[in-house]
């Protein structure tokens, strides 16, 4: 009776410890609870779960009871003849040992830290095959039949739950790892969806995600009878930021620019994308009227007043926005792109860093510039460009002392086209590079060939552009040039603006210096419009200024313009620089600036500029007769 209730009792504590083994939701916890079974259903004073690998000849102890669980978890050792886990292994029945102490300490690992007298081991089942040993120990009194049958018992239940523990971790694995595949595809969706609808620079919309909103913003705007607007932006001289300052900061500024256009347009439904290069696009969805396509436009150009710090160059940024209307400019996205690109030339046109609206007038002045640079780019091939010839005069000594060149452009079908139309051009499309070395070496030819024919040798200016001077190779074009001709560079003026100058000073002011060295004269055009800094004038190797046009129109009647003229004069002497005045046109303006003492001045009332051999018979003549200077001399 007694023997059968101990049985009972067994077999409740089993039931018992099977129900939480099935709560268990981590393997380490389900082997130590598996042990912590063992000695609850059999009172074994400590027990152990060992994992069997037949195939490697290894056990592994996955779990211990109580303290030795942190001793003998995870050790690992091979499966030799003398284990007692090798033993129920290889029989697959279970061992009873009521006296440890005469069998040798090899027999089992735990034996040797553990001080007990005797055991009891099963073997755990895994489809027929041992996969483990549930191991009983105690102290005294030996392990009976009944503590044979129940731990048995145990196991064959134990073993169940393990392969199903087993089988639903293998099942969250895979769930994981589907789980895992399934956001990866999502995410590759995602990257394929970004690279086919966003800008990777950026992150705005590209151009084909903008014309799906725009086709769908056009069918509301028409549905609903409502107006909608498209700007085109386009960044004023970016290039010039990518040639000076490398590629690296032109890409980190069009980040930048892209986070503030998007500031600007918050509302939802408009679009703001990047185009292509340094040009962006915007739709506006929906607007009252043209004034909220102004008022837009108008905050873009307001937040760009703000430099744009990058890689710690402090950069000025403007842009020019042309705008177009639906339905009055286009009732289709391409027709309204177009007319809005159209419309950002022509504020390119009117001085950049504006906005203007299409007008229909634009399309044919837009086709008229495409002509023309079409032309343009086979102009130098062809041999169209001539180069004229304005005089600069020494109005005490009554002497020719320079001649400016200026380039003209022969168009076959046009006729003479004047620099104001094609100069910008050239400068936006590069082609201001070839055609800038053309006119140098024309001009320092033409120059030397009047010195060979006995004429007076006189100083040539020659005009340079921002990109000549930010090419690098400025100084070998000057060189070539000389040398090709035969020039002494003392009779070489080379002119440059102010802005200019202040587009890049370090490289600027370094090659400006060698030129000087070589004895190349600089000169400042158009002096008074631009940053007029005399800290730069004393930095820069500068020879002589040139007041520009816009002071001399009205010095005889506008006393602000004589003051400044004065100034200017006045400062140049100090300076121990030439002071000329170029756009003298008048008599009264010649005897202002004379009273100003300004001994070189230029302009059409001395010569206008000519061709080569319309200046060749003022060279060599008397100044004084042929420019009629008696009165002045």
């Amino acid at each position: 009776m007694a023997n059968l209730k101990r049985y009972n009792e067994g077999l409740f504590k089993l039931d018992t410890w099977i129900r939480r083994l099935l709560t268990m939701g981590d393997t380490d916890l389900l082997h130590t609870a598996l042990c912590d079974g063992v000695c609850d259903i059999v009172r074994a004073e400590a027990a152990a779960f060992t994992a069997i690998e037949i195939k490697d000849g290894t056990m592994m102890f996955s779990a211990a009871s109580g303290a030795w669980n942190q001793m003998v978890k995870g050790v690992r050792t091979p499966l030799k003849s003398d284990n007692l886990c090798a033993s129920v292994a290889a029989c697959g029945t279970p061992i009873r040992i009521d006296s440890l102490s005469s069998l040798g300490r090899g027999s089992c690992e735990l034996l040797q830290v553990m001080d007990m007298d005797t055991a009891l081991l099963v073997p755990v089942f895994d489809e027929e095959m041992v996969a483990g040993c549930l191991s009983a120990y105690r102290v005294g009194q030996p392990f009976d039949q009944i503590d044979e049958q129940i731990l048995q018992q145990y196991a064959h239940t134990a073993s169940t739950v393990l392969r199903n523990f087993r089988l639903m971790e293998d099942l969250k694995h895979h769930a994981a790892m589907l789980e895992e595949e399934i956001e990866e595809r999502s995410r590759a969706e995602e990257t394929i969806r970004q690279m086919a609808y966003y800008d990777s620079l950026t992150g705005l919309a590209n151009r084909r995600l903008f014309n799906d909103r725009l086709r769908q913003s056009l069918a509301l705007a028409q549905r609903n009878k409502r107006l909608l607007a498209v700007l085109f932006l386009d960044l004023d001289r970016f290039k010039l930021i990518n040639d000076t300052l490398g590629h690296a900061v032109g890409d980190r500024l069009l980040m930048a620019v892209a986070k503030r256009l998007r500031n600007c347009c918050k509302r939802e439904g408009d679009t703001v994308a990047r185009q292509g290069g340094d040009e962006f696009i915007i739709n506006l969805s929906v607007i009252a009227d043209v004034n909220d396509a102004l008022k837009v436009a108008q905050k873009i150009n307001d937040s760009f007043r703000n430099p744009f710090v990058v890689d710690g160059h402090e950069l000025f940024v403007t842009t020019s926005i042309g705008i177009s209307l639906f339905p009055y400019d286009g009732r289709t996205g391409e027709s309204l792109v177009k007319n809005a690109d159209i419309a950002m030339y022509r504020a390119k046109e009117q001085g950049r860093n504006n906005c203007q609206l299409y007008t229909p007038e634009m399309n044919t002045k837009a086709f008229e510039r495409l002509s023309l640079e079409n032309d343009l780019r086979r102009a130098l091939e062809r041999d169209e460009f001539i180069v004229y010839y304005q005089p600069k005069v020494n109005v005490e000594q009554g002497q020719i002392t320079c001649t400016e060149a200026l380039v003209r452009w022969q168009h076959p079908t046009m006729g003479l086209i004047p620099p104001a139309r094609f100069i910008p051009l050239a400068e936006e499309t590069g082609l201001i590079v070839p055609l800038g070395e053309w006119v140098l070496r024309r001009a320092c030819r033409q120059n030397r060939e009047w010195q060979e024919a006995g004429y007076p040798p006189m100083q040539v200016a020659v005009n340079l552009s921002t990109r000549q001077l930010q090419t690098g190779n400025l100084v070998e074009t000057v060189e070539r040039a000389l040398d090709d001709s035969g020039l002494d560079p003392r009779w070489l003026i080379l002119e440059v603006t102010e802005s200019i100058m202040m587009d890049n000073v370090d490289s600027t002011l370094q090659t400006l210096r060698i030129l000087e060295r070589m004895g190349v004269q600089i000169a400042i055009d158009d002096f008074g419009t631009g940053y007029s800094s005399l800290h730069y004038l004393k930095k820069f190797p500068i020879h002589s200024l040139k007041i520009d046009r816009s002071f001399i129109r009205d010095i005889t009647t506008n006393p602000d313009d004589e003051a400044i003229a004065s100034a200017v004069i006045s400062m140049a002497r100090g300076l121990n620089l030439r002071v000329v005045a170029e756009g003298v046109e008048t008599v009264e303006q010649l005897e202002v600036l004379r009273s100003l003492d300004c001994r070189y001045m230029q302009g059409n009332f001395f010569s206008k500029p000519a061709p080569p051999e319309q200046v060749q018979p003022l060279l060599g003549k008397a100044a004084s007769s042929y420019l009629n200077f008696g009165k002045w001399c």
